[in-house]
């Protein structure tokens, strides 16, 4: 779901469950029994309740498919889809998002904005800040209403079993290895595990959970860069000392254990039900993406970037796929770099290779 349309729907439905004669009040990042759960009315997938459709995947998580419940009448309605209809659920929809408007008119009702956008524009300051002239590719989930500076305990066991099981790639051996769990420790913000003692030679991690649910995982790629290498050449491209040359394999890797680890981290210790994911890599002007596959003339080699950072994000339930969402984030990134992939893992869950889309 894109975040504008998230935010239509919480403000609209006046954070309120749209079933009739419900109208409990709702929050994204509370207990349980009073969450708000973002449904679908055309099912999210064709196998879903009322996933007949000639929607697209994408239309179906836009705000004009969606409707705010409580988790009991969310439950009520995908469990009887005979009777929960598409036309009836759009009905109820128009009928409450009209009755918060009479009410908001009539000052009987305050609607607290849904909103995490002022804290995600900061922290992008702060990695393009703490990034320097490296290059970093840099993971987040954040609750959706930033309100609450102590919504969790940063340290409760749980929390730190999960940052201290995640993995980092050994890029050269494509191996992994778990944290160290030495490098684990309190801050300002809540709880870090960082090491930077290799930053000079572009290596590096950075894991930080902070008090009010928002969590990175950073990872600095630039010592497995190419810089002005024969690649450029056999490309015949004008000479750049600049250009740099990511791998696919390396990005995607990348991204898919970033987010696999966040994931982690908000299932074992996080209580929100969704959360904005955010990827963003940093000093990517004049970068090159190495799909792995060879030409006739050389190395086929996605178009160079004129941007700075790099970045997508999109708001997630917790019940979706870490693969489904870890496809969407590497489809995209192989997009910016002017390259294209149908589908990121094959039947055996294996990595296909990006391409020239003609």
């Amino acid at each position: 779901m894109k975040t504008k349309d998230v935010k239509i729907l919480w403000g609209r439905s006046g954070n309120r469950c749209a079933f009739p004669g419900c109208k409990i009040e709702l929050t994204p990042d509370s207990a349980e029994s009073s969450l708000g759960e973002m449904a679908h009315i055309v099912a999210e997938s064709p196998n879903g309740p009322r996933g007949d459709s000639y929607l697209t995947c994408e239309e179906r998580d836009e705000y004009s498919n969606l409707i705010l419940l409580c988790p009991t009448h969310h439950t009520l309605i995908d469990s009887n889809p005979e009777e929960w209809t598409v036309d009836k659920l759009k009905q109820i929809k128009r009928e409450h998002e009209n009755w918060v408007s009479t009410q908001l008119a009539q000052n009987r009702i305050f609607v607290e904005r849904i909103d995490n956008s002022s804290f995600i524009e900061t922290q992008k300051k702060e990695w393009a800040k703490f990034a320097e002239n490296y290059v970093w590719i840099i993971v987040s989930i954040t609750p959706l209403n930033i309100s609450n500076d102590d919504a969790i305990n940063p340290l409760n066991r749980a929390l730190l079993n999960s940052i201290n099981s995640l993995k980092l790639l050994n890029y050269i051996s494509y191996s992994e290895i778990t944290v160290n769990h030495y490098h684990t420790s309190p801050n300002e913000y809540g709880v870090v595990n960082q090491d930077l003692r290799n930053i000079k030679e572009g290596s590096a991690h950075k894991i930080q959970v902070f008090r009010n649910g928002h969590c990175e995982f950073m990872v600095c790629l630039e010592n497995i860069l190419e810089v002005d290498s024969d690649h450029t050449h056999h490309q015949n491209l004008l000479h750049n000392p600049s250009t740099k040359i990511l791998f696919y394999k390396d990005m995607a890797e990348s991204l898919s254990n970033q987010i696999e680890g966040l994931i982690n981290i908000w299932n074992d210790g996080l209580p929100f039900k969704d959360m904005l994911i955010t990827a963003v890599m940093t000093n990517t002007t004049y970068m090159r993406l190495y799909s792995g596959r060879k030409t006739w003339n050389g190395y086929e080699l996605g178009s160079p970037v004129s941007d700075p950072i790099l970045q997508y994000s999109k708001v997630i339930n917790k019940e979706e796929s870490k693969a489904a969402v870890e496809e969407s984030f590497i489809k995209r990134f192989v997009n910016h770099f002017g390259l294209n992939i149908d589908t990121v893992f094959d039947n055996n869950g294996n990595m296909n290779k990006p391409g020239k889309l003609y």
